[in-house]
């Protein structure tokens, strides 16, 4: 079971990459909301963004609702999800 979710989690990210996502793990800190590489760098991600986290086997868009969202013990409820974001094309300028 453990080498499906590791063969599934690695097409994830290619896909990802492939259609122009940064892909990591969410973080949610008071500084901000970030996507953490696998090297351990963390990304900021600005306003403007498309930003989803995996939620079972489908990507779930998130709103700035969902980001302040806490679990019963008080913790962010998306942080630690696998994540992706990108440039919204509505948005000129925007640096995803």
């Amino acid at each position: 079971m453990l080498i499906i979710r590791s063969i599934q989690k690695s097409i994830n990210q290619i896909d990802s990459l492939l259609d122009g996502w940064k892909f990591g793990q969410m973080v949610i800190e008071p500084e901000g909301i970030f996507i953490q590489q696998d090297d351990g760098s963390l990304i900021t991600v600005p306003d403007g963004c498309h930003l989803e986290v995996l939620n079972g086997d489908q990507w779930q868009r998130l709103t700035h609702a969902d980001l302040s969202r806490k679990t019963v013990e008080g913790w962010p409820a998306y942080a630690g999800l696998d994540a992706r974001m990108r440039q919204n094309s509505n948005k000129e300028g925007s640096n995803c």
